[in-house]
């Protein structure tokens, strides 16, 4: 009858395990991604309306827009309207001044809560910055943020869980010749391991009610992506708690249902996680599921040793679950590593990035964790599995004090990769181009005339400028004074400065006399006692608010790393492939012949193929030797570099980015949305300045395209995405 009981348990778990529970896309923590108007805007016509844009899809319920004045006032503005990872809200009509655009938002999957707000300024009608001080401060729309302590701390209490039960019921199944008291100790620990789970889903509830606290508890959770996610779990750690219970009558039967729960469980971790929320989120998610599930089987294994020593006799059968153990151990401890490499590269799109964001500096942290827990390891299959089997005095004892401490660095790692589960990943932050101040010498009469512009920015900057005379010696001059005219449209009057002096020769001041996005030019005017007045100007581009990054949309199974082709990406994968059969070669000649042949055929074929793969492809010119943008990715050169697409890239390389069928030419054109991400600007500039040989690629740079329309074309280049076939 019992049997039968377990039986039933084990469809039940399987069942919810495999339980879809929705169907919307996945996806974490839903990161700004662009918005109108742009962050730190300056606008001649009031915007009617605020449209914002996420990586990812997010939950309507719980997500709004509110506008403040600037003196913190909220103005009334039309309801919000999700769909997707949009959200908009209608605006009246505005008044010059400056408004700051407050918003918060939950993630469809993980129940996520981000928020933000940035601001943006209504010019007056002559273009002139309206008066006033914005008194809203400390605001941000950055993603960049570490997971909340709440957060990590119930994901490490459940994954605490789930080490305990996978050790009981793995050293359970690898031990059947354990005595009584290991016995006894190892239902101990799957009843702890499963009081942890039940815990960590009690208290993961109350997380999504405060997340969704303007929705009733049921609707909460069964009418969320991650409230139906929790239901799944809270069902698995219960039937994890039954299954505990007849550990000790029918041990077998009960391990096999502690390790379903323990696999179902980390299934609904991995489809709320960040590898779902990728493009080859199928891949990603492939990738995940394995690192998760061999560092718990890793953990698992140890924390079962370290109970079986703690509750077994000294002459108990160790050499038995020593051989079994260490086995499980280091293919689990190759795996972990293995999958963590692709999964880094998944998630990190560029080593930058490593120092730059939260959580590339967090996973530094973790493999600053990993090379202690290693080195224990090691000494444990190395020495301490010697001494239990050989049953030196002081074992079990000793060897469970270096087992446990094996654990414990274990879980500090287990700690730090919780925190990475609520941090935003690498991959969702766009890192903006540096803002390069402007200076440039030019003559005017007798003198030298340089002027420098600090930050360069639209809005407030500072203008400086010397005067020498013939020899370089700084000139006297009784003013100097500053005219601005915009050229894009010159209907916008001109604006004027004058600057006051520093020092001999020198003249300074500062203001929003550069508040529009696009070229103005800088007419220096240099009035003296003794000598005529003297004149020169300066074309000037400021930097505007950025736009550059693009949305991260694809099929479940698109290339998952950013930055690597399909070949790069497939022979990485074999050479890992490859390298974990060579190390498997000696266990698996002990096991069967058949089996040592496998392996070293896997060897080769890994190796071979990978190499061939990874490296047998084109190599990208150095980027020491390529030049830099000069152009910052603000929306003036994003647009004109979408019109310049337009008018000439469309017909081969399709409207996204991706080349339209039916196209006579050979080579095929490449598909931009693969491609652009694998070269810096400098390669891209001179594929379009100078085309490419033996294509149908043209050098631009010939056709009349200058050098700033092909930076246009080369920030216009970088939004562009991935996007479904």
């Amino acid at each position: 009858m019992r049997r039968g009981t377990l039986a039933l348990l084990l469809a039940v778990l399987a069942a919810v395990a495999l339980w879809p529970p929705g169907g919307q896309p996945a996806a974490a923590h839903a990161a700004l991604r662009s918005s109108e108007p742009a962050a730190n805007a300056f606008l001649r016509q009031p915007p009617k309306e605020v449209i914002l844009d996420f990586t990812e899809p997010i939950d309507g319920r719980a997500s709004r827009i509110r506008l403040l004045d600037a003196t913190g006032r909220e103005v009334a503005i039309g309801d919000t309207v999700v769909t997707g990872s949009r959200m908009r809200a209608t605006l009246p009509a505005l008044e010059p001044g400056i408004y700051n655009v407050v918003w918060n938002n939950v993630s469809l999957v993980d129940g996520h809560a981000l928020s933000g707000s940035y601001p943006f300024t209504v010019l007056n009608p002559d273009g002139s910055v309206p008066g006033g001080t914005n008194l809203v401060s400390g605001g941000s729309s950055s993603a960049d943020r570490l997971g909340r302590a709440d957060g990590t701390a119930v994901r490490s209490l459940a994954l605490l869980g789930l080490i305990l039960l996978a050790g009981a019921a793995t050293v359970t199944l690898l031990w059947p010749e354990a005595p009584a008291g290991a016995r006894r100790g190892l239902r101990g620990a799957a009843l702890l391991g499963a009081g942890a789970a039940i815990g960590a889903a009690g208290l993961s509830l109350a997380l999504l009610l405060d997340t969704y606290s303007g929705l009733p508890a049921a609707e909460a959770m069964v009418d969320t992506r991650f409230g139906r996610y929790w239901l799944a779990r809270a069902a698995l750690a219960a039937a994890a708690g039954a299954a505990a219970a007849l550990h000790s009558r029918h041990p077998r039967a009960a391990s096999w249902a502690l390790l379903g729960a323990v696999g179902g469980s980390l299934w609904t971790f991995t489809a709320t996680s960040h590898a779902a929320a990728v493009p080859g989120s199928g891949w990603a998610m492939a990738i995940d599921a394995a690192h998760a599930g061999a560092a718990v089987a890793w953990l698992g294994a140890v924390s079962g040793a370290v109970v079986a020593a703690r509750f077994g006799q000294r002459h108990a059968p160790w050499r038995a679950l020593m051989r079994r153990f260490t086995r499980l151990a280091s293919a689990m401890v190759f795996l972990l590593l293995a999958t963590g490499l692709l999964g880094a590269l998944v998630h990190i799109d560029s080593t930058a990035k490593l120092t730059e964001t939260r959580y590339g500096l967090v996973l530094l942290a973790k493999l600053a964790l990993i090379v202690p827990l290693l080195g224990i390891a090691l000494y444990n299959a190395r020495r301490g599995r010697v001494r239990l089997m050989e049953e030196r005095r002081g074992e079990p004892r000793r060897f469970m004090l270096t087992a446990a401490a094996e654990l414990a660095a274990g879980l500090l790692v287990v700690g730090a990769a919780a925190l990475m589960s609520q941090t935003t990943t690498s991959r969702s932050i766009v890192i903006e181009p540096e803002r390069r101040p402007f200076e440039m010498t030019a003559p005017a009469n007798d003198l030298r005339v340089t002027l420098s512009i600090d930050p360069n920015q639209t809005g407030l900057n500072t203008f400086r400028v010397r005067l020498a005379g013939a020899g370089g010696a700084p000139a006297a001059a009784q003013f100097v004074r500053l005219t601005f005219r915009y050229q894009e449209d010159q209907s916008l009057g001109p604006s004027t400065l004058v600057l006051s002096p520093d020092g001999p020769g020198e003249f300074s001041g500062q203001g929003p006399y550069l508040p529009l996005e696009g070229r103005w030019r800088v007419e220096v005017e240099v009035r003296r006692a003794d000598a005529d007045d003297a004149r020169t100007f300066f074309d000037v581009r400021p930097s505007g608010a950025f736009a550059g990054g693009s949305a991260t949309t694809g099929g479940r199974w698109a290339l998952p790393t950013a930055g690597l082709s399909w070949n790069q990406f497939g022979g990485l994968v074999l050479l890992l492939a490859g390298l974990g059969a060579a190390l498997a070669r000696g266990e698996a000649r002990r096991l069967h012949r058949i089996a040592g042949r496998a392996a070293s055929t896997g060897t080769l074929a890994g190796f071979g193929l990978g190499v061939l793969l990874l490296f047998g492809v084109h190599a990208h010119e150095p980027q020491a030797g390529l030049p830099s943008n000069p152009v910052f990715p603000d929306a003036d050169s994003i647009a004109k570099g979408r019109a310049l697409y337009e008018a000439n890239c469309i017909a081969c390389h399709g409207r996204t980015g991706v080349p339209p069928p039916g196209l006579n030419l050979n080579p095929y054109p490449l598909d931009l949305t693969v491609h652009v991400p694998q070269h810096p600007d400098g390669q891209l500039y001179r594929f379009i300045a100078n085309g490419i040989p033996g294509t149908a690629m043209p050098a631009w740079k010939e056709q009349g395209m200058t050098d700033e329309e092909i930076w246009h074309l080369v920030n216009y280049l970088r939004t562009l995405a991935p996007v479904t076939q």
